[in-house]
């Protein structure tokens, strides 16, 4: 029965590549489509669980228009779950109509989570709002949190009241945790906020001010790029303290001083905090050639591999004979075929991108021959984990070595053929279409999987009907890659297939496919006359 079943399989797909151009959707079943759509996601929405809530208002900001504003201002003032009102205020961000401003701004003034307000908040870009909540003690500590990653959604007009807000919170010892005071001082650095160099400085250096805050301030003079602070970075460097030396450290590399060489170096040999090693790694990088031999230590030297593998990064970021050189020296020197594959997992896969683009391929190819054999157990393991960064690496030595495919593709393996197939794919991109068609009838999932991922990125109209046959999958990635497809380019032999998934049994298939719907309703509404409500 398998094999009669992938017969067929193989025999559709065949046929999909003579299709005889696209068939446009009629106006009124698109209509219609979008209507269902649009009634699974409030059945959902009243019904599910917070987290298919939330994956359902997700959903409805990434693929909806203006007809989803309801649906998320319903989630916005009435959810029960914060994280789902949270992610419906973000959300109503996108869209600029006066239902959503409203509601942004109610939900900014009466929420009883703060996080929700300062959200609230930012998406309805209203000055006089933000402002007054600059004055709540909670939400003070919110907009810190917040800003501490980017202040790209915070009005322009008012960081000048939000700079002097947290200059005058954080002496506050007694208000504000160390968490917050942190944040404070890293949301001013993206603020950049010249203001607070004094203070930042004085924290920095305030032998009873938490470590932890010590750090933040000290990596924020690097954001700032305050070069006059260097030797005080570099005097908190021998501070006994990981958060310290980590955030000192980051400031250094973010700065560049050649003054900083000798004392990073000393850290990345000496440091007793591996994260601090690390910090300090990364910090040599850009000083370029004078810091290969203090990483080539660590690479040879360091009983943490994952201090090595950051040795190996910078040195793979300084390039040049130096760096190659103490590269091919750490691998004669046998620690990866010693070292225990799941600890070194990483290690090994920065030694392979190193060899690589260090104009190492053939050795790289012999490497990640000798890799794969000593991973084969593990795989399965590692594609849960690590998919993304083992294909990323077999993708840069496959650029390097084409060869590689040829191994990887005829391997006995599914884990090592799908490995092959997502390489192949991501660097042949369009051109390998015929091998991910081809591999779309493999009796594995998890190759039929990575081939749908990635002929989905290039798919065409004739493609409609490949796309068609995965659309209720059983694996997630597989339906959301064919669904996605369809959204994108699929034509009007799409509509009963998604319509099916729209009343499937499965409340997942019915989330995805109501996206889908969704998104390939509006899609041709566009292009369609009358235009879909």
């Amino acid at each position: 029965m398998v094999r009669v079943r992938w017969a067929l399989l193989t025999g559709t797909l065949l046929l999909s590549l003579t299709a005889l151009g696209q068939e446009t959707p009629p106006s009124s079943e698109l209509t219609a489509l979008k209507r269902e759509a649009l009634a699974v996601f409030s059945r959902i929405l009243t019904d599910g669980s917070a987290a298919e809530r939330l994956s359902a208002v997700n959903s409805l900001v990434r693929n909806g228009d203006d007809s989803v504003v309801p649906l998320l201002i319903e989630r916005l003032l009435a959810d029960e779950a914060p994280f789902v009102r949270r992610a419906a205020a973000v959300g109503l961000g996108h869209f600029r109509s006066q239902e959503a401003q409203r509601a942004l701004r109610r939900a900014a003034l009466s929420d009883e989570i703060a996080s929700v307000r300062w959200d609230a908040a930012l998406s309805a870009q209203e000055s006089d709002v933000i402002l007054a909540l600059l004055s709540q003690r909670e939400t003070l500590a919110a907009a810190a949190l917040s800003l501490q990653e980017s202040a790209g959604r915070l009005p322009g007009a008012i960081w000048h009241s939000v700079e002097v807000a947290l200059l005058r919170a954080f002496p506050d010892r007694e208000s504000w945790n160390v968490v917050e005071r942190a944040a404070m001082l890293k949301a001013l650095a993206q603020l950049g906020s010249l203001g607070a160099v004094d203070r930042l400085r004085v924290t920095l250096a305030d032998t009873d001010e938490d470590p932890f805050v010590r750090g933040a301030a000290a990596f924020a003079l690097g954001v700032l790029g305050v070069r006059n602070a260097v030797p005080e970075l570099i005097a908190a460097l021998a501070v006994d303290s990981e958060a310290i030396q980590v955030g000192a450290a980051g400031a250094l590399g973010l700065l560049g001083d050649p003054v900083a060489l000798e004392p990073l170096s000393n850290l990345v040999r000496t440091g007793r905090s591996p994260q601090a090693r690390i910090a300090a790694a990364a910090a040599l990088a850009p000083l370029g050639i004078q810091a290969v031999s203090a990483l080539a230590q660590a690479l040879l030297s360091d009983p943490v591999p994952a201090v090595r593998q950051a040795a190996l990064r910078a040195l793979r970021q300084i390039k040049g004979t130096a760096a190659t050189h103490a590269v091919l020296t750490f691998l004669e020197s046998k620690y990866l075929q010693e070292c225990d594959p799941i600890s070194c997992g990483g290690l090994a896969l920065e030694t392979l991108k190193a060899l690589a683009e260090l104009g190492q391929g053939q050795l790289a190819l012999q490497v990640a021959q000798a890799m794969v054999a000593a991973l084969r157990d593990v795989l399965p393991l590692l594609f849960i984990f690590a998919e993304g960064e083992l294909v990323q690496t077999f993708s840069i030595v496959g650029r390097r070595a084409p060869e590689l495919f040829d191994v990887l593709l005829r391997d006995h393996s599914p884990f090592v053929r799908a490995l092959g197939i997502a390489a192949y794919a991501s660097v042949y991109k369009a051109e390998a279409r015929e091998l991910l068609l081809k591999n779309l009838s493999d009796e594995n999932a998890l190759v039929r999987r990575v081939a749908l991922e990635g002929l989905s990125l290039w798919a065409t109209p004739d493609d409609t009907k490949v796309f068609a046959l995965f659309v209720a999958d059983s694996d997630p990635r597989t339906r959301l890659a064919a669904l996605t497809a369809l959204a994108r380019v699929g034509d009007g032999q799409a509509l009963e297939p998604l319509r099916r998934t729209l009343r499937a049994e499965n409340p997942a298939v019915r989330l995805d496919g109501a996206g889908a719907a969704l998104a390939f309703a509006i899609r041709w509404g566009r292009t369609s006359s009358p235009s879909v409500p």
